[in-house]
């Protein structure tokens, strides 16, 4: 006969071994069942509607950071989510749907999707990614809790313990939330399923799928988790688990021979994606172009990789090979464009120069009183203070590192030393440099000296950093847009 309780009047339901009760929105049983099924179905509805509303293709992006993405997080931390029945599917979608936001076609590579604003990529992270760094965040926070700490730590014990069939030491413990499977763990014993299965199953796929710089190590007498070389607490987990995330997809994106290459300069300077965030200061067709462009995945004779394109030549000039590189910065079909690309960068460096009554400015001119026929695009005389600035503007095209910007330096050094060495015999206070932008965008950091030399506010410089890359971006698409279909682009 069967007992029943009641509850202030209510009867309790009885579970069989198969039914759950929903704890806080997660099912809890003896066994723990599929968490966030309606969650992730509503997740689906609202991409869709984000994906065809009129929305500009950023704000689409920080919708879905915004909006749908934090809708799983407690289930990822609290419950089990199925990943192929449920994350998968959801990750294939929003990638299918943030490279048609980026304008970028099937081939191009994904790691663009998942990397920070000030990356180049769009913030966006995978699900099942995000449930492995989860069950890391609730471990740890377990383990550094004041009241459950202590238990959270005996319970870990105890399932290495019914691993390996003895109690393990310390070592042990971090072998086994490391996924080793080796030394103690070569015999194989069948494991009950718990929270520790899960969490050393998420290490072992950050670390083996994902790549990531995590490990679990025994310090000051309890376990702690490392991430880059750091060891994290229960404040810094998600974030830092978060970074070296997109740590990891930088470095596999900058692997990559022609589509990495760009990103090798750009990721590491945020004005150069600070239009990620909000479309600032650029126009769609800006938006639609410098992706691709980055990425090497426009429809070009020398970045066609089909088996049967066998001419790579320029369509305009004939050159060899009709790359990325040649089109925005040696075609000679698009010189007056690339010469108004340098110019309109020059005059904003030069209308940011506020002169004293002693100066004298010369802009792409001879400076009066030195041999040859050289004209720097900016010069800053003063005779007075015996003090003479020469800044040189150059467009090199991002490839692959920063020694491209470096070797444009030295270029520029080589050939204004006359000059520079002439006015320092005479006892000028003489500086020389170049100012670098890429025609992708691309920032060189050495411009900083310039414009600490320019005197140019920190305020403004923030603001005029931007607009360089803009007008970088403006036009190398005129130029790109020309060279595809014979039109102009721009007023001449």
């Amino acid at each position: 006969m069967a007992i029943e309780y009641k509850v202030q009047g209510s009867k309790m339901v009885t579970l069989d071994s198969n039914d759950h009760y929903e704890h806080l929105g997660v099912p809890t049983g003896y066994y723990q069942g599929s968490s966030a099924d309606k969650t992730i179905a509503k997740m689906h509805q609202c991409l869709d509607k984000i994906h065809s509303s009129l929305l500009a293709p950023w704000q689409k992006a920080d919708a879905v950071n915004t909006f749908i993405l934090p809708c799983i997080a407690f289930h990822l931390k609290n419950g089990h989510v199925e990943k192929k029945k449920h994350l998968i599917p959801f990750d294939k979608k929003l990638k299918k749907f943030a490279k048609s936001w980026m304008s970028l076609p099937s081939q191009a590579s994904p790691e663009v999707v998942y990397l920070p604003h000030n990356m180049g990529g769009l913030g966006l992270i995978q699900t099942k990614t995000l449930a492995d760094v989860m069950q890391l965040v609730h471990a740890v926070q377990l383990l550094e809790s004041t009241d459950l700490g202590p238990m959270t730590a005996q319970l870990l014990r105890t399932a290495v313990q019914k691993k390996i069939k003895r109690a393990p030491t310390d070592s042990v413990v971090a072998d086994y939330l490391n996924q080793k499977l080796d030394g103690a763990f070569e015999t194989y014993y069948a494991d009950t399923r718990n929270m520790w299965t899960r969490v050393r199953q998420a290490t072992g796929h950050l670390v083996k799928t994902d790549k990531l710089d995590v490990k679990w190590a025994w310090t000051n007498d309890k376990i702690q988790l490392l991430v880059l070389g750091c060891g994290v607490t229960k404040k810094t987990c998600e974030r830092m688990l978060k970074r070296a995330v997109h740590q990891a997809q930088l470095v596999h994106l900058t692997a990559k021979k022609s589509q990495g290459k760009v990103y090798n300069i750009t990721a590491h300077q945020s004005v150069s994606n600070y239009f990620l965030r909000d479309g600032r200061y650029i126009r769609f067709a800006d938006w639609r172009f410098v992706h691709r462009a980055r990425l090497d995945v426009v429809p070009l004779n020398g970045c066609n990789r089909a088996r049967d394109q066998k001419d790579k030549r320029c369509r305009r000039c004939g050159y060899q090979l009709e790359s990325v590189a040649h089109v925005l910065c040696h075609c000679p079909a698009h010189a007056h464009a690339i010469t108004l690309r340098h110019n309109a960068v020059l005059d904003r460096l030069v209308n940011a120069v506020k002169l004293p009554p002693t100066t004298t400015k010369y802009v792409n001119v001879k400076i009066p009183g030195t041999d040859g026929q050289l004209r720097p695009d900016l010069a800053l005389v003063d005779h007075v203070k015996k003090r003479v600035t020469i800044v040189d503007v150059t467009m090199p095209f991002e490839n692959h590192d920063l020694g491209v910007f470096a070797a444009a330096r030295a270029e520029k050094l080589r050939k204004y030393a006359d000059i520079f060495n002439k006015f320092n015999a005479d006892g000028y206070d003489t500086f020389l440099d170049a100012f670098i932008v890429g025609p992708l965008g691309g920032w060189d950091q050495e411009n900083d000296n310039v414009l600490r030399r320019l005197a140019v506010s920190v305020k403004y410089a923030a603001l005029m950093k931007k607009l360089m890359v803009a007008d970088a971006l403006k036009w190398s698409r005129d130029a790109y847009v020309e060279h595809i279909t014979a039109h102009r682009q721009y007023q001449a």
